[in-house]
């Protein structure tokens, strides 16, 4: 049990500093570069397919084509779509692996590792799966209903007026829930994962209905709570980018007192294999959208050179720049988690913190053992 919650606000404020773990940052990231992987092999492959050259889109949008692409063929389409389906369900597997490390210290397990997250996580997946899957089903058979109700309108005469009395009612209600359900299936993106890890069981329905539940009942204070991390996660992450660029270049004149103007040049190398000129990047080097206030890199970068070193050192660094993103994403997580559990104690009156941990090896008690005392028979024993 976690004797340090209010159930309130104050739960939350905490977030970012939970998020500033190694473990978290950690398995943010590596579901993060995951992600990036398969959307970038099903980016690059719906290029070909759809006839364009593949090096000149390189070129330009490098490792992180982080924008939406219309192609003309259908097959490129498919396995762009595929990509961006793949790319975000990583993204989801990540934040509930950060949220699962959250609920199981909420619980009172502080000590749940790095390879346990992991693995939980993929344990997990087939509910992830499932849950979005099942809203997605959901939805088109709804679209299916109105598909049929097209349908109807084109038999003369009567199937104008069937269109025009049941415009109200159901249709336009039905549309009305149509559209909420779509809402929360895009919510369900960083609200379901916390569902899910704070779920016991795997069950996909039960964490669907928790995420609809949370948005239903308290919807005011899971915007707040979700803006606060937001925000928190934006401004933070901007503070920690600009501690990695100073530890980077402390590491470049530290080697170089002894190693010579080749380490530094090593690092400048690396940099320009990397597309550091993007969006992205230009955006997580500033503060918030909107106010000038950043630092560049760009500077630091010098011609691309043979050596092979410099394809190693510019992995080591994209890694650093990717650990950016992922305690950004961390944060957003370890928000949504504890805000769940303060959501679910005021809407339900239900404790996630006095439940077990799922991962505690309980210790075995230590049996006290007592010397033994002088006992007298009495039958042994003698009348004085």
């Amino acid at each position: 049990m976690n004797p340090h919650l209010h159930y309130d606000f104050r739960d939350i404020l905490i977030a970012p500093a939970r998020a500033l773990s190694a473990k978290r940052i950690f398995v943010m990231t590596l579901f993060l570069c995951v992600g990036l992987v398969v959307y970038d092999a099903c980016t690059y492959l719906a290029v070909a397919l759809d006839g364009e050259k593949v090096g000149t889109f390189w070129n330009i949008y490098g490792l992180a084509p982080v924008t939406l692409f219309y192609f003309d063929h259908l097959a490129a389409q498919i396995v762009y779509a595929v990509g961006v389906a793949l790319g975000v369900l990583a993204l989801m597997l990540g934040f509930f692996g950060v949220a699962s490390i959250e609920i199981e210290q909420v619980r009172g397990n502080r000590f749940f590792s790095i390879p346990g997250a992991i693995a939980f996580t993929l344990r997990r997946f087939t509910q992830l799966l499932i849950s979005e899957v099942s809203i997605i089903a959901f939805m088109a058979v709804i679209l299916v209903l109105f598909l049929l109700l097209g349908l109807v309108t084109r038999i003369p005469f009567i199937g104008e007026y069937i269109y025009a009395l049941t415009f109200l009612l159901p249709a336009f209600v039905i549309a009305i829930f149509t559209v909420f359900i779509f809402a929360v299936f895009q919510i369900s993106i960083v609200l379901l994962p916390a569902t899910a890890a704070a779920e016991r069981n795997g069950e996909a329905f039960t964490a669907i209905l928790e995420t609809f539940s949370t948005i239903v009942r308290q919807p005011v204070r899971w915007l707040l709570y979700t803006a606060y991390g937001l925000l928190t996660a934006k401004v933070c992450s901007f503070v920690y980018a600009y501690f990695c660029y100073r530890s980077v270049q402390f590491i470049g004149w530290a080697v170089s007192l002894s190693g010579g103007a080749n380490a530094d040049t090593m690092i400048r190398g690396g940099l320009s294999h990397l597309p550091l000129r993007s969006d992205l990047v230009r955006e997580m080097l500033n503060v918030f959208p909107g106010v000038d206030f950043s630092f560049s890199i760009s500077h630091l970068v010098q011609p691309m050179t043979g050596n092979p070193a410099g394809h190693v050192m510019a992995l080591m660094l994209f890694m650093i720049f990717a650990s950016v993103v992922g305690y950004a994403l961390s944060v957003v997580a370890t928000a949504q988690a504890r805000g769940y559990v303060v959501i679910r104690y005021l809407k339900d009156e239900y404790r996630i913190a006095d439940e077990r941990p799922l991962f505690l090896e309980e210790e075995t008690p230590v049996e006290e053992h007592t010397p033994p005392t002088d006992q007298h028979d009495p039958e042994d024993s003698t009348d004085n």
